[in-house]
């Protein structure tokens, strides 16, 4: 028997939110759509913006502030952290740490950030100039360093520091690499995700590795993992799940099929514009076609069981994959 259809209409507003708090960057990484096309106008979210966006939910229990861009570069970042502590239980984002100063850093811990995600993807700096665009690797270690060495000395347990590897052909030997750098660091998380492909630069069919590990990356996977156990590092994957489960093939015909996310979450970016979630501009052909809503012109209510996001559920529990799910799945949503 067919599973039942997840209804098009849904009755309370999300609890999650994702807020893109700039589409600005200061990487320029092989793997991300921002380097290769502009999808949307230069901008930075406003605290004013996010206050009139976050007050129409009665309740939200978690809001990410990243989308395409770099969150510390937006000059308001710290005020508008300090702004949703006050509403909302837990607030975290995706960072380069490349601006993060030592002013940075202590803005970021007294702003009351839960956690803060660094994208590395590299244990040595010209893996990491590769893949991330910029010759920034000795910059980045010394300021995620500085961080925690300022959250020791002021015994802070928060932000809680955790380092990002975008697993591919081009780095996965560097994966044990990379957990011995959280241990030199001190940091102790470690979170593989999946490449998103699209074609463009190094995130190309070829370069991924879900569902095709060789037998020398599954050597690697599992070196990291006896490496983490042994420093006391917590090694985890998008979509509450480890790395060799998030990369192994599923024989699920609708693999997107059991992600949650158009009925549990939304996603604003810097302009306003309502999408179904942060991966989507990674794939979708036709962007234009993403958006659902406005959220600087429209009230939420009416975006989040408006014509568009029904007609999105409604595909979405089709035999065919919507356009931005293509290549997605319920092991890659985090």
């Amino acid at each position: 028997m067919a599973p039942a259809c997840r209804p098009a209409i849904v009755a309370a507003l999300p609890r999650s939110l994702y807020l893109e708090t700039t589409n600005r960057c200061d990487s320029k990484c092989q793997t991300c759509i921002r380097t290769f096309d502009t999808l949307e106008p230069p901008a930075d979210l406003t605290l004013e913006r996010v206050q009139a966006i976050v007050a129409q939910f009665p309740v939200l229990d978690r809001v990410v502030l990243h989308g395409i861009g770099e969150p510390l570069l937006n000059p308001q970042i710290f005020d508008i952290v300090a702004y949703l502590k006050t509403r909302v239980a837990s607030v975290l984002f995706n960072s380069d740490a490349i601006s993060l100063t030592s002013v940075r850093a202590g803005r970021l811990v007294e702003s009351g950030l839960d956690e803060y995600r660094v994208s590395m993807d590299a244990a040595t700096a010209p893996t990491y100039r590769r893949l991330r665009g910029v010759d920034r690797f000795e910059r980045v270690t010394a300021n995620v360093a500085g961080l925690i060495g300022l959250q020791r000395r002021l015994g802070r347990t928060t932000p809680r520091v955790s380092l990002w590897f975008t697993a591919t052909r081009a780095n996965l030997d560097e994966l044990p690499g990379f957990v011995e750098l959280a241990a030199d660091l001190g940091v102790g998380e470690v979170y593989v995700q999946r490449l998103v492909f699209n074609g463009l630069g190094l995130a190309t069919e070829a370069n991924a590795l879900h569902g095709r590990l060789r037998a020398h990356e599954l050597e690697r996977l599992a070196e990291a993992e006896t490496l983490a156990t042994r420093h006391g590092i917590a090694m985890r994957a998008s979509g509450l799940t480890n790395p060799l489960a998030s990369l192994q093939a599923s024989d699920d015909t609708r693999p997107w099929s059991g992600c949650q996310r158009p009925w549990t979450l939304a996603y604003v970016t810097a302009n306003g514009n309502v999408l179904p979630c942060c991966v989507s501009p990674w794939v979708a052909r036709d962007y234009a076609g993403l958006i659902l809503g406005n959220a600087f012109s429209e009230r939420f209510e009416e975006i989040w069981n408006g014509t568009r996001y029904q007609q999105f559920r409604t595909d979405f529990e089709t035999t065919t994959a919507p356009d931005p799910c293509r290549g997605c799945g319920r092991l890659w949503s985090i």
